[in-house]
């Protein structure tokens, strides 16, 4: 029993490794990031604002996240994957407790925002920590489920928005909790020398490529057909996916008069789904990553498109947010192991440039999609979005991967 103890505390056990990874995604992902949506409707209504603010704040929490993402691979670079880690989950806690606490509208932005900046300088150094502390063929699985972890953040978001009711402050003072926890657990397990970590050492490519300026190694990987058809495809998703995330739940309401309570339960069940996106690492092994993206793009094509279909209750709905919840994750899961492959002297540059891409495209796509709406009218946007969403299977990998 000692022995099995010594093994569950020890830094680099699949329980901390995992636990440590999945809680600050969900965290910084599935609460700071994508929470906001869910409590548009009781900010709107206690801060008294109009559409173009609450669009404005929420702009300013992905362009927090954007530059996070850049600057996070140069502190990997320059100290160490726990550094920006740990910074991440602050900026997370802060930011959730100034949303709680916020009594007017700036310190409601301010916090919005720290809280978006957190998943960029939190999720692209998991990279480099999961290189470091697990062995090779438990690298792909182990960061599958860790990607998995918005999932659980958007599953517990929903049951405690409905706990806290009007009350919703206190929801965002439990999430803010979660992110301390998280942050603490993190400060323990992640590596704290770029150079060495638990025996790992690096190669003489992969020293060099730290050294390397971050310009210089961009522009020697660009070169590379494989890198660009990773970006592209990153690019794509990002602008293809945020169509539902800022527009289904209205879409649906307009469609099946959904109550408070539906939005809810949809919202929960996207996130359930995506707990199916933890086996991406299982399938790349066993399918290849390429035939898996075919297939996730293809499913989650049919979810966008499937809301459009004329129905009454909520089956439709349901199956397309079980469709989309666990293909979104799985896919974002699938970049980020091409990310690690194509950049395996620079992992967390390669990821944050990728994560940077997709959170670019979902920047973007929102405006792109309420012009669209004045045209089409929003069942039209979703399905052109289907539509636009098969580009990605003309950016697969030419050489297929199965592992990172």
């Amino acid at each position: 029993m000692n022995i099995c103890l010594f093994t569950l505390l020890r830094r680099n056990s699949p329980f901390n490794v995992v636990g440590a990874g999945l809680l600050i995604v969900a965290s910084t992902y599935g609460l700071s990031r994508y929470t906001y949506g869910l409590f548009v409707p009781a900010i709107r209504h206690d801060f008294t604002l109009d559409q173009a603010t609450v669009g404005a704040i929420g702009s300013a929490s992905y362009l927090g996240y954007l530059l996070a993402t850049l600057v996070s691979p140069l502190l990997v670079r320059r100290f160490s994957p726990r550094l920006p880690i740990i910074l991440g989950g602050i900026t997370a806690t802060l930011g959730m407790s100034l949303v709680a606490l916020a009594g007017n509208p700036i310190w409601l932005a301010l916090g919005v925002t720290l809280a978006g900046c957190s998943p960029g300088l939190a999720y692209p150094p998991l990279s480099d920590a999961i290189k470091q502390l697990c062995r090779a063929e438990k690298q792909s699985r182990y960061y599958a489920i860790i990607n998995s972890g918005t999932s659980f953040g958007v599953m517990v978001s929903g049951p405690l928005a409905l706990i806290a009711g009007p009350r919703w402050q206190l929801a965002w003072l439990c999430f803010a909790f979660i992110a301390l926890v998280a942050t603490l657990w993190n400060l323990l397990v992640m590596p704290g020398d770029t150079r060495e970590a638990d025996g790992h050492q690096y190669s003489n490519k992969e020293s060099y490529a730290r050294q390397e300026p971050m310009l210089k190694l961009m522009r020697r990987k660009l070169k590379d057909e494989a890198v660009r058809r990773l970006l592209l495809g990153a690019l794509l998703f990002g602008l293809v996916t945020s169509v539902y995330w800022t527009f289904s739940v209205e879409l649906i309401a307009g469609k099946n008069r959904l109550s408070e309570v539906g939005s809810v339960i949809f919202w929960m069940v996207v996130g359930i789904a995506g707990v199916a996106g933890g086996l991406a690492g299982e399938m790349v092994t066993r399918f290849g990553l390429a035939k898996v993206l075919k297939w996730a793009t293809l499913s989650i094509a049919a979810s966008i498109v499937s809301l459009t279909m004329a129905s009454e209750g909520m089956l439709v709905p349901t199956m397309s947010a079980v469709v989309f919840g666990a293909t979104f994750i799985l896919i974002t899961a699938l970049y980020g192991i091409w990310s690690v492959s194509c950049f395996p002297e620079a992992p967390s540059a390669g990821f944050g440039l990728t994560f940077f891409l997709i959170s670019a495209g979902q920047l973007i796509s929102p405006t792109l999609a309420g012009v669209g709406a004045d045209f089409w009218k929003m069942a039209g946007v979703f399905q052109v979005t289907a539509v636009s969403c098969l580009g990605i299977l003309l950016l697969l990998p030419a050489q297929d991967i199965r592992s990172m």
